[in-house]
């Protein structure tokens, strides 16, 4: 591969020696590195066990599905979850979390607005002998776990779709990279380990990699930008599928298709990349699964209690939660899936 994408590659592995997080927020403070739960602390089971969980936002659908993963893995555990919305503010991370710890909660589950605000919460969930999971997002303080869809991986997931279909095709092909926005470690290693892996055939050139700002216009402009200098590109990788159906909308302005052999993969999961991979406009997407992150959460919340920890990587205390790439081939079963988590 070419002397841009080994830049590329280079510039981010060097970002993710700095920091480490998960689904779409920008750099968060590591947490404790001792591994195991926090020093000092011996965590109680109160009386009725109730778990709290204060989410990110229950209008956006990612966390209306993990907050039901939340329920579930509390209905099955016989154990009462209290669920606050924090409305993607950063003062009702920080309030609804303290009420949920006043109202005598033996655990306490938070996916952050803002990882920066978390140590205050954490010191007084700790104060109250309450175990903390950070569940996606980022992490600071000594939280006792998290748990993060495993974003290398399917940055890898995405690479070998691709080298799966082009791969035996004279080339090379060239790829374009949709980032997401500046100083997202998820964006980081979504797109590294893509890059990394690429950069080992020959086949492949990335000639490109911009910034789509996560949203559908920022993916629109980021792949116009691309189509235009590469008329000839052969591959986008959107490192979320908002960026990759914004894609999608400049592939038609610009008279490509999916059905002639273009290949776009986009990061999530999302019901409208989904409807796109049915109707043949997009190639496939690396889905998360938030419904099951949330039923690992209370699990490992009533392990923590139990003294117990299981993690994937006890310098971080990270949890990884398997993520899969769906294409047309497995979309209908993927989706019956998803429609058993209702």
């Amino acid at each position: 591969m070419r002397h841009l994408s080994r830049a590329l590659a280079l510039a981010a592995a060097s970002a993710l020696l700095l920091s480490a997080c998960a689904s779409g927020a920008d750099e968060p403070t590591p947490g404790s590195t001792s591994g195991g739960p926090a020093a000092d602390v011996q965590f109680e089971k109160k009386d009725p066990l109730k778990i709290g969980y204060s989410v990110y936002d229950l209008q956006n659908p990612y966390w209306q599905s993990y907050a039901a993963g939340v329920k579930a893995g509390g209905e099955a555990a016989g154990v009462e979850v209290v669920v606050v919305d924090q409305k993607s503010d950063q003062q009702q991370q920080v309030s609804g979390s303290l009420d949920l710890i006043n109202q005598g909660i033996s655990g306490l589950i938070v996916t952050p607005v803002q990882p920066s605000a978390l140590p205050s919460t954490i010191d007084a969930a700790h104060d109250a002998k309450i175990p903390v999971v950070i569940a996606d997002i980022g992490t600071a303080g000594d939280y006792d776990a998290y748990i993060q869809s495993n974003n290398v991986s399917g940055g890898a997931l995405a690479a070998e779709h691709v080298i799966e279909q082009l791969g035996d095709t004279p080339g090379p092909h060239k790829v374009g990279v949709i980032e997401l926005h500046a100083g997202s470690v998820v964006g980081e290693e979504r797109v590294a380990e893509f890059v990394s892996i690429l950069d080992e055939h020959e086949n492949f050139d990335i000639v490109s990699s911009l910034d789509g700002n996560d949203t559908v216009d920022g993916g629109f402009a980021a792949a116009q930008d691309m189509l235009s200098a590469n008329p000839d590109l052969a591959v986008i990788y959107a490192a979320n599928d908002d960026s990759a159906i914004g894609a999608q909308r400049a592939m038609e302005t610009a008279g490509k298709s999916v059905e002639d052999g273009f290949i776009l993969i986009g990061f999530d999961g999302a019901d409208g990349a989904l409807d796109l991979i049915e109707q043949g406009l997009m190639s496939a997407t690396v889905a998360q699964d938030p419904y099951g992150q949330g039923v690992k959460a209370v699990e490992t919340v009533l392990a923590l209690l139990e003294g117990e920890e299981d993690y994937d990587d006890a310098a971080t205390k990270t949890i990884f939660f398997p993520v899969e790439i769906v294409s047309a081939e497995n979309l209908a079963d993927f989706r019956a899936s998803r429609a058993s988590q209702d």
